[in-house]
């Protein structure tokens, strides 16, 4: 019998020999537009499209007068940007420094930019060496490769930078998401930090990359830790927040937002947990980072309340469906007002939710904040993955290859064919009646409680929280109502937050 540990370790192998190779592995790749000798389309600053990304082969002269100007705009900040970061130590943390912040750091030098306001050369020379060894020990015991793979193809798929497949920018995703999920055991890995780290290697190189988003885990600014631990503990702070100042500052909206059932938690998970990545224009995004990287979380309360407040009267027009469609998917459309105006809008918001003491949640609590040492390596490579690297689909017959394992002192005697035969059917049965869970990557899979008696109708529960899994299939759309008495502690299962308003919804969607 083949130990799950060893196919663990030969799946991750096999994952991790096809970023190693990259697109020459076999996978299917898009042209690299890059090989081109004509790259007139892509000499285009990107103030308007996505770094890397540009729709139409035009040129500065064929810029219209209003963007020839903001070019010529950008060109004149990047010098003063340039000439402000050769004598950082003067301008750190001045108002002038803070000013251009707003008014937005100019790409070329955004890196640089990011670099210094998180200080990562201190940390990196705190850590010497330390992100290698991570990415060493990550392709021997991550258990969260597979689902770092699935995600990565997943990636900014409509950006030339991410668009090959095992390319450079996806090998450097990868390299970091993996990395990462070794240094923090804690978080490990969850879906929406690939975006965040797709979005810092835009301008950043691999290992920059990495310890910027340890510095935004970590660090008591922005403590993004909360974010990506079981339970949500910050998301469920900022939200509580959220609905505070809405109750204070637009009553009416609030009110009819309740009454068609869209609470806060259904529209206000991807702005904080992502900071508005695909929630808003993607050179909204870049200038709300800008902020973000500055500021921490104070910019998230306030850019949901500008957002709100900007929307308000067509908010209140709009029934439940309408609500629901504009706050999840158009509001990352074009606005109607220009990232500079938004900006602004930004800005008084913060001045008043300032001047009322309502600019930052509540202090954290101790959970929010990572409670294991991080970075902590193994001190010996055992187990190692198997050296040959074997297809798992090979060990699906009979005459498969026996893996090899460590030795052992005293080899016992294994199961007869037909013991081994009758375990597999009954494995297989069990596998058929379970339920099919999509695990998603965290820690090794593991409930919070068992699974309720067999003899309670399955179309009665819903399973909720989990010891280390946020996000369970919903197969089922009758959520329970409590006291139930199944034999089992209530906190470990218990309604969706949003519940109601989902039921509401496709209630309103049938009709």
């Amino acid at each position: 019998m083949v130990k799950m540990e060893t196919l663990l370790a030969l799946e991750r192998a096999e994952i991790v020999a096809k970023y190693e190779q990259g697109h020459q592995s076999g996978s299917p790749a898009d042209p690299d537009p890059w090989d081109d000798s004509d790259l007139s389309c892509y000499k285009v600053t990107y103030r308007w499209e996505q770094p890397g990304l540009s729709t139409q082969g035009l040129s500065i002269h064929g810029l219209s007068t209003h963007k020839a100007r903001q070019r010529a705009q950008d060109i004149r900040r990047a010098t003063k940007w340039v000439k402000m970061l050769r004598n950082w130590s003067k301008y750190q943390g001045s108002r002038k420094m803070r000013r251009r912040v707003y008014k937005g750091i100019p790409p070329q030098v955004r890196g640089q930019a990011w670099s210094l306001l998180l200080d990562l050369e201190k940390v990196k020379v705190e850590n010497q060496g330390k992100y290698q060894r991570m990415k060493e020990q990550a392709r021997l015991y991550s258990r969260d490769i597979k689902y770092i793979d699935m995600d990565v193809s997943r990636t900014f798929q409509n950006n030339i930078m991410f668009q090959e497949r095992y390319g450079i920018k996806q090998q450097a995703l990868f390299n970091v998401l993996t990395a990462y999920s070794v240094y923090n055991t804690e978080v490990g890995y969850c879906h929406g930090m690939n975006q965040i780290v797709a979005v810092l290697l835009m301008f950043l190189n691999e290992e920059n990359a990495f310890w910027a988003l340890a510095q935004l885990m970590d660090n008591k600014r922005h403590a993004m830790h909360g974010f990506f631990i079981p339970e949500f503990p910050k998301l469920q702070r900022l939200q509580a927040h959220h609905d505070k100042i809405l109750e204070r500052t637009l009553p009416k909206l609030k009110r009819h937002l309740d009454k068609e059932y869209m609470y806060t938690e259904i529209y206000t998970k991807l702005w904080f947990q992502h900071c508005f990545i695909d929630q808003t224009p993607f050179s909204l995004t870049l200038r709300l980072w800008d902020v973000y990287i500055l500021e921490g979380e104070r910019m998230l309360t306030a850019m949901a309340y500008t957002i709100i407040k900007l929307h308000r009267k067509h908010l209140l027009k709009l029934p439940l469906q309408g609500l629901y469609e504009f706050l999840q998917d158009k509001i990352s459309g074009p606005w109607a007002l220009e990232d500079d105006a938004v900006i602004k809008k930004l800005q008084a918001s913060m001045a008043e939710l300032h001047r009322k003491n309502w600019d930052l949640p509540p202090p954290a609590k101790p959970e929010e904040f990572p409670t294991r040492t991080l970075g902590v390596e193994r001190s010996s490579l055992e187990p190692k993955p198997c050296p040959t690297i074997i297809s798992i689909k090979e060990l699906s017959g009979e005459d498969g290859p026996d893996l090899p394992g460590p030795p052992a002192k005293h080899q016992q005697p294994g199961p007869s064919h037909s013991q081994a035969c009758l375990k597999a059917e009954e494995h297989q049965q069990e596998q058929t009646m379970a339920p099919q869970l999509r695990w998603r990557a965290r820690e090794p899979p593991r409930l919070a409680c068992p699974f309720p008696p067999l003899d309670i109708p399955q179309d009665r529960m819903w399973p909720w929280r989990w010891a280390s899994l946020p996000n369970i299939p919903r197969n089922y759309e009758c959520p329970l109502k409590w006291p139930i008495d199944i034999g089992f502690e209530p906190e470990c299962w218990d309604l969706c937050p949003s519940a109601r308003a989902k039921v509401a919804l496709r209630a309103t969607l049938q009709a």
